[in-house]
């Protein structure tokens, strides 16, 4: 994709964030990982819902931490986000829970008492294996799926790889995918395989795309 074909990348304020969690769901409905927080839910609209609410937690708890929500407009409703955050010494799970405790009941509504506490592992064993050195952490990257295939994924991931350019005290960006096939998707823009871990027994990928310039 050449720089002029490059999506405008937006801040994604608050008012979006019901929408942006609603396009998320939509795009992480069949991702090995988060199906197997909520668990065991046949009906895919129900299964909507509750991701929905979960990436809602995940969208509040990044308002409240003054993290940016990134984003791609397209024809007046959001066609890609990122939620992201700097990284300089991981938290601990209980320390992340604490944080989110306001969230409590809104992530018991998506997951269930059972979801919240394979939710609890799960963020302890990603916790615990991120980078050491300070980084971007590409928490979440989602694009509609009928709008996937126009760049709009690829405009959010080199947005970030100009903005570690430019940041000599970043290592670049990190994050973690359970489905096999975002693995060349990251590698083709730069992202390298640092590892692999199990979080619920899921194979999940680590990925690391190093600061250039």
């Amino acid at each position: 994709m050449n720089s002029t074909d490059r999506p405008n990348i937006a801040l994604l304020f608050p008012p979006l964030h019901l929408e942006a969690a609603r396009m998320l769901s939509r795009a992480f409905l069949d991702d090995p990982l988060i199906n197997a927080i909520i668990g065991d839910v046949s009906d895919r609209t129900e299964l909507a819902a509750r991701m929905a609410r979960l990436f809602g937690v995940i969208l509040a708890d990044q308002c409240h931490s003054g993290q940016p929500v990134l984003g791609v407009m397209h024809e007046g409703r959001i066609a890609a986000a990122a939620i992201i955050e700097q990284v300089n010494r991981p938290l601990s799970a209980a320390a992340n829970m604490v944080h989110g405790l306001a969230q409590l009941p809104e992530l018991l509504r998506a997951c269930g008492y059972r979801g919240l506490l394979r939710a609890i592992s799960t963020l302890d064993t990603l916790v615990r294996n991120r980078p050491v050195q300070t980084h971007i952490y590409l928490n979440v990257l989602g694009v509609e799926p009928d709008l996937q295939g126009r760049h709009f994924g690829v405009g959010l991931l080199d947005y970030l790889r100009d903005q570690t350019a430019m940041r000599p005290d970043l290592a670049g960006v990190y994050l973690e995918t359970a489905k096999e096939a975002n693995v060349a998707y990251y590698s083709h823009v730069g992202y390298e395989v640092i590892g692999e871990i199990r979080p619920l027994g899921v194979r999940v990928w680590r990925m690391l795309q190093p600061r250039t310039g």
